[in-house]
């Protein structure tokens, strides 16, 4: 069974290129049952050759339940940040996310910062990625529809109304557009990044021999802020800066 699931995904990696959403599910669904009977090592290759073609939170999700099964714990972190960054306000990612950094080394205290949790995230992430663009167009065009009305009607307080009406639409269209820009730059902020080797020193200057500031162990989460000298410069969640070498990290 195993060695037909390795053929699978082999294959699948080479034609990535032409492999079709049918396809893509059907993968999935495979390693969904191998996983359900507790060969997460051919349920993580299935959901792998999947995610070559196709996304989504659910498939990173699972792909972070193997990594996790299998004790691989940076990189369980790694795919259920991916998947919630997708889906900031899944419960499910929220919850396996805080079970695996339990497992983690260092325990950093985040600043204190308000938040609405997995309300705000239901919020500004909604059902995809692209819902509040969706949203913004429709708004767009509703409110056009509305003033183009409101110009040829001659009734009076029927025109009142659309008028009001248009400024509510112009609000919604702006909240919309605000919230799409938003999750855009969620999106494609790549200076998230996880913590993949055993332990690395953190240095005060890119270079080897610098003072050592701290040291970071696999599973921590850090902020890429940039790189020089084939080093990059991080940031803790609680405000600590140092140099570490790029190849000790994966981003997000």
């Amino acid at each position: 069974m195993k060695t037909i699931a390795l053929s699978c995904l082999l294959f699948a990696s080479i034609h990535a290129s032409a492999m079709s959403r049918v396809e893509a599910d059907s993968l999935i669904a495979q390693g969904s049952r191998v996983y359900a009977s507790g060969d997460h090592a051919a349920a993580l290759a299935l959901f792998d050759s999947a995610n070559v073609a196709f996304t989504s939170p659910s498939l990173l999700y699972n792909i972070g339940n193997c990594y996790f099964k299998l004790n691989d714990v940076p990189h369980a972190i790694l795919f259920y940040e991916r998947a919630l960054r997708l889906a900031p306000g899944d419960a499910d990612v929220r919850t396996n996310l805080e079970l695996a950094r339990q497992n983690v080394v260092d325990r950093v205290n985040e600043l204190p910062a308000f938040t609405l949790g997995s309300t705000w995230g239901k919020l500004r992430g909604g059902r995809d990625a692209d819902q509040w663009a969706r949203r913004s167009l429709w708004a767009c065009l509703l409110l056009f529809a509305v003033l183009g009305s409101a110009v040829v009607t001659r009734h009076r307080t029927a025109r009142r109304a659309l008028y009001g009406l248009a400024g509510l639409l112009l609000l919604g269209t702006v909240l919309s557009i605000s919230f799409a820009a938003f999750r855009d730059r969620e999106l494609t902020d790549d200076s998230a990044a996880i913590i993949m080797t055993a332990k690395v020193d953190v240095r005060s200057e890119p270079r080897a021999n610098a003072t050592v500031l701290f040291v970071l162990h696999k599973g921590t989460k850090i902020s890429i802020l940039q790189q020089e000298n084939g080093w990059s410069e991080v940031q803790l969640v609680n405000g600590s800066v140092g140099w570490m070498p790029p190849a000790s990290l994966e981003r997000i």
